[in-house]
């Protein structure tokens, strides 16, 4: 029965394959016949999404064409979107140093537009490159920033971040053996990833249940799932993706004694390395086939494999891949602290920026109520000249808050020349405000003098 349900899942798969196969030869024909730079981008663009969207690998020449189309046009959407696709080839190759490079050099350009679905993509990718560099904490904290990136559920890849967001995190939890957390994520990625339509996320979500029930004890399940996936897995290019599905698959083989099938999947996975030239691949292959040697009980072969896989090992996690890894980390880290500092600074220029506005506007304010005093009704002459005075040292203060940066620049913060140009400035104000004062004061008793005029005509 179990053969049969396989059997009509691949046959279903293959009819979905073959329809997602016929819209990506629908965008290359089409690209085929343009050569206007930002369509033959967006073709580009959107065939690489499909590509990756159903578990294929990147196309190193479209890599190469956007990047050159975005360097010429000079815009920093397209670079970053670019830049995505570059650090994802290369983490689908194994080179997770070079991967990082790519993901941070496209995170401030897509943070300069606020394009939350290509930052959050940003953050995901770049735990799934902690994730192969056996680093979780740092896998952990770039999935939480990408979570906190997600698009607007209004957007049409919302439910595709969120698998994302949900697969990264079932891995995570898988890894730390935190069985609740892990199901929890798991079967959410289940339910999304019907959603999405993608592959490569639903191949994601039948592997990750296999290991969480494998977890469980549901071995029974476990096997379910784990079927499921190797039906989808024919669909699947990726090579990273796949060492995900082996090692998770393999792990429940050997914790179950199944040992034949999996030294078969264990050279499957040493194969698959070999053909791809993915040392990421070879070494988890290598490790495997050393275990189940072991359990054969073959000391020369388990012992052969361990040397490999450790060879191996050395050279991808070589000092140089290593230093080059924990440098990245910590420039994003700075340029973050730097970010947030520019943040706050401009935030604290706009205040200072509507202060100033509504301290002119005070001003302003206080001025036509004077102005309107003084024509309504007879003026109190000491009243006006208190007005005068106040106003007077409103405005002198008002131009220090504006002016005093600029004067502590061009006086290099010498208090005495600060002082001498906040003296000139009053120097300029005074006989001003006297000369406009006696003007008002004029003013104001031709005025009072015609007001009491009118008041004693109307009186008799």
């Amino acid at each position: 029965m179990l053969n049969k349900l396989i059997l009509l899942f691949i046959l279903f798969s293959f009819h979905s394959v073959s329809a997602q196969n016929k819209n990506t030869d629908s965008l290359r024909s089409v690209l085929a016949g343009t050569e206007y730079p930002e369509t033959r981008f967006d073709l580009l663009s959107k065939i690489s999404e499909s590509v990756i969207f159903h578990g294929g690998n990147v196309d190193s020449a479209s890599c190469i064409e956007m990047l050159n189309i975005a360097s010429e046009l000079e815009n920093d959407s397209l670079l970053a979107v670019t830049y995505n696709f570059i650090g994802f080839y290369f983490y689908n190759k194994g080179d997770n140093a070079s991967a990082l490079e790519y993901y941070m050099k496209a995170i401030p350009l897509a943070e300069k537009i606020n394009d939350k679905r290509r930052i959050s993509s940003l953050y995901f990718d770049i735990s799934l490159a902690y994730f192969s560099l056996f680093n979780t904490k740092e896998a952990y904290n770039n999935i939480i920033k990408g979570g906190e990136n997600l698009p607007d559920r209004s957007s049409p890849l919302y439910f595709h971040m969120l698998a994302q967001y949900q697969r990264n995190l079932a891995q995570y939890f898988i890894l730390k053996n935190k069985t609740d957390s892990a199901q929890y994520f798991a079967n959410a990625l289940a339910e999304t990833s019907r959603r999405t339509g993608s592959t490569l996320l639903e191949y994601a979500a039948m592997y990750l249940n296999g290991s969480v029930y494998a977890m469980t004890g549901d071995t029974s399940r476990a096997e379910d799932f784990f079927k499921k996936a190797i039906a989808l897995s024919g669909q699947i290019e990726m090579e990273e993706e796949k060492l995900k599905f082996y090692e998770s698959y393999l792990d429940f083989l050997i914790m179950n004694n199944k040992i034949e099938e999996a030294y078969e999947q264990a050279h499957q996975l040493m194969d698959l390395g070999y053909a791809s030239s993915n040392k990421n691949l070879k070494m988890m292959g290598a490790e495997y086939l050393s275990k189940v040697f072991e359990k054969l009980n073959k000391t020369d072969s388990a012992y052969y494999y361990a040397r490999m896989e450790m060879e191996l090992s050395d050279d991808i996690f070589n000092y140089r891949n290593l230093e080059k890894v924990q440098s990245l980390a910590f420039n994003e880290k700075l340029r973050i602290l730097i970010e947030e500092k520019k943040r706050s600074e401009e935030e604290k220029k706009q205040n200072e920026r509507i202060q100033y506005i509504l301290i002119a506007i005070g001003i302003i304010i206080l001025i036509i109520l004077y102005l309107l005093m003084g024509h309504s009704f007879i003026s109190n002459i000491k009243l006006l000249e208190f007005f005068g005075v106040m106003a007077l040292l409103i405005v002198f203060e008002f131009l220090n808050l504006i002016l005093h940066p600029f004067l502590e620049n061009i006086t290099g913060h010498t208090p005495i020349l600060t002082l001498l140009a906040l003296v000139c400035i009053a120097a300029f104000l005074v006989p001003f405000h006297h000369k406009a004062e006696k003007w008002t004061m004029a003013y104001m008793h031709r005025k009072n003098k015609m007001l009491k005029n009118d008041g004693e005509e109307k009186h008799e």
